[in-house]
């Protein structure tokens, strides 16, 4: 029987070929590749035919620990639009931890991929999967009223944008997150929150 990669022993080398690469560069062959590693080549190609493979690897690890930090903070909120901030400040949080990351995935992306339509499916079903499900909360919101009326798929889609789009230019140089943040959640999020109904004091 063929010899079965061991999983956690992938995902260490996929997360220490990701830092070679980005700082020696995608051009980087696999022997060099190996020898930066500190193992053999056949051991490194038994876990990855290319550097392309390598990329989603880490691309694959990156949707993962981000997701597993998304749900453990919006199961701690009861609120749709709260869940809705906890994606954007996990987010946030997320890529500030690790600021090489994205422009590392763009290098790679770029040049090592070798299926690029096989890895923009991948990252279209998981974005997919949790776009749907935020819909899906503001919508039951709606219908509890703790959502006022809107179009949830439009919110959604207009914040996921937002937030990506900040990462790149903050990636760039052109903006800083914490106040395109505060004005996406000052003009789009807080005003979909009611307006608690005051209790009138007997006299």
């Amino acid at each position: 029987m063929p010899r079965r990669p061991d999983l956690h022993r992938r995902a260490e080398l996929a997360r220490a070929a990701f830092e070679v690469l980005r700082t020696r560069g995608v051009q980087t062959s696999m022997r060099e590749l190996a020898e930066a590693l500190g193992v053999k080549r056949p051991t490194l190609y038994f876990y990855f035919p290319d550097v392309g493979s390598v990329f989603e690897a880490v691309l694959e690890q990156t949707y993962q620990a981000h997701a597993e930090l998304v749900i453990a903070r919006m199961k701690a909120t009861d609120n749709p639009l709260d869940r809705l901030k906890a994606l954007i400040d996990v987010t946030i949080a997320f890529h500030r931890d690790r600021p090489q990351l994205i422009g590392g995935l763009f290098q790679l992306w770029a040049v090592a991929g070798h299926d690029v339509a096989t890895v923009l499916e991948k990252g279209r079903r998981m974005v997919t999967a949790s776009r749907d499900a935020l819909v899906a909360d503001l919508k039951a919101g709606i219908a509890r009223k703790d959502v006022l009326p809107c179009e949830p798929d439009r919110v959604v889609d207009l914040v996921l944008s937002v937030l990506d789009g900040v990462l790149v230019h903050h990636v760039l140089g052109i903006a800083r997150p914490d106040g395109v943040i505060e004005e996406l959640s000052e003009r789009v999020i807080e005003p979909l929150r009611p307006k608690k109904k005051r209790t009138r004091r007997r006299t």
